[in-house]
């Protein structure tokens, strides 16, 4: 079967249309079509879509042409399809004849077109057969797919911000986008109350991985991607300019940043459209070359544990806690603060609040002694607590001394009074003794 043949039968009602119009000068038809030929599949389930290739073909006659056109962007995207499933540069894809390409597409979206009775232009988005092209991959690649990365559309249209809360404009169109074309592994929520309330544009912005680490858990997922739109419409019904950027991790760093315009409020959904493909693609080349990865510390099982002996109930039921920051550079420096604290009889135990590797992490150090001597017995031990701050006792600091124990007044019996009806001293004195 060759490929005019195959892409005949759904290109039927299109090219009956386009007959009639062969005399029309190039741009005078619609140049924002954005929904694909009825017969042509969806990108999505045992798919690859690999989308925004820009073709320009002049060819005998307007079926002729875009005929070419469709099979010059079968070519342009197998090499693109191979760079993004394997990780290696388009380049080194393998040069395969149309017909090995053919076998593999099992169709072409039409994002825009223009057309004249020789010429076509276009942007098109081409489908693979998930299986068929699986087979024209090296027997021992490893396709490219991150670990699971939980997805936050957030929308800030009129001055509402959105992210899971109804059915916006952009939710829709990421449920629009077919992610099994993407190596990214979207989680989405299913937008119930408990999203709603969790996932919010505020928390798209918060760094607290203690908060993170427990939301990302709740949703299996390893890491956390911010997809933003920010829409300026002009008026009502109106252009609309978007603005969008794709963050990752909790600390929301910015990956792209780009603008798009629609031209009135109808066009709004296909901008949109466009912006997710483009974020899409933004997040594979972030995978690619490995700055897009699973955050080791966002899925660390820290549980708070206890590093003191066993107390006397009596003791333990005067325990204090102490909140406190400290520097962790990398996973490992707080295993060793967490063995550090355990081997000081003073605390009673540590709880991990907020862990932030290469920057400054939250415990709670629990203690039954009060904090002047809890700081003494942190500092023999070569850490030194300043207020709320613990860090390791510099070189040459002087120890701190003992703190001064002030014992306790006794009591003061009932008949212990004196002539005048004040106490007296019930210390016996140098003659009394």
């Amino acid at each position: 079967m060759t490929f005019k043949r195959k892409l005949n039968g759904w290109m039927a009602a299109a090219l009956a249309a386009l007959a009639a119009a062969v005399a029309v000068p190039l741009l005078a038809q619609d140049g924002n079509r954005t929904e694909p030929p009825a017969e042509a599949p969806a990108a999505g389930g045992s798919a690859f879509l690999v989308s925004d290739i820009d073709v320009d073909v002049v060819a005998g006659s307007a079926e002729a042409a875009r005929v070419a056109a469709f099979r010059e962007a079968a070519r342009q995207a197998w090499p693109q399809l191979y760079a993004r499933m394997t990780g290696v540069a388009a380049s080194g894809a393998p040069k395969l004849p149309d017909s090995a390409i053919e076998g593999m597409v099992s169709g072409v979206e039409v994002q825009s077109e223009h057309f004249s009775d020789k010429r076509y232009v276009g942007k098109l988005g081409v489908v693979f057969d998930r299986v068929r092209a699986g087979e024209r991959l090296p027997a021992n690649a490893r396709v490219l797919q991150s670990a699971p990365m939980l997805l936050l559309p957030v929308l800030a249209d009129g001055g509402v911000t959105s992210v899971y809360e109804g059915r916006s404009p952009w939710l829709q169109a990421w449920s629009r986008f077919g992610t099994d074309s993407s190596p990214i592994s979207y989680v989405r929520a299913g937008g119930n109350a408990s999203d709603a309330l969790l996932l919010t544009g505020w928390q798209a912005r918060r760094d607290n991985r203690g908060l993170w680490r427990s939301i990302l858990s709740r949703y299996g997922a390893e890491n956390v991607l911010v997809a933003e739109a920010w829409l300026d419409r002009t008026y009502p019904g109106g252009p609309i300019v978007g603005t969008f950027l794709a963050r990752h991790g909790p600390d929301s760093a910015v990956l792209t940043r780009f603008r798009l315009r629609a031209g009135a409020a109808g066009e709004l959904d296909a901008m949109l459209d466009t912006a997710v493909r483009r974020i899409d693609s933004a997040y594979a080349r972030a995978l690619q070359s490995g700055v897009l990865r699973a955050d080791p510390t966002l899925t660390l099982a820290l549980e708070p544990v206890s590093v003191s002996p066993m107390l006397d109930p009596a003791e333990s039921m005067g325990s204090m806690g102490t909140t406190v920051s400290v520097a962790t550079p990398d996973a490992a420096s707080w295993n060793a603060i967490e063995a550090a604290l355990g081997g000081v009889p003073e605390v009673d135990g540590v709880t991990l609040l907020g862990l932030s590797i290469g920057g400054m992490s939250q415990i709670r150090i629990n203690h039954a002694v009060d904090y002047a001597m809890l700081r003494y017995a942190l500092d023999q031990r070569g850490w030194r607590l300043d207020g709320s701050l613990l860090r390791r006792r510099a070189e040459g600091e002087v120890p701190l001394p003992r703190p001064v124990v002030t014992l306790p007044s006794l009591p003061v019996a009932d008949d212990a009074v004196t002539e005048s009806g004040g106490p007296r001293d019930l210390m016996p004195s140098e003659n009394e003794r």
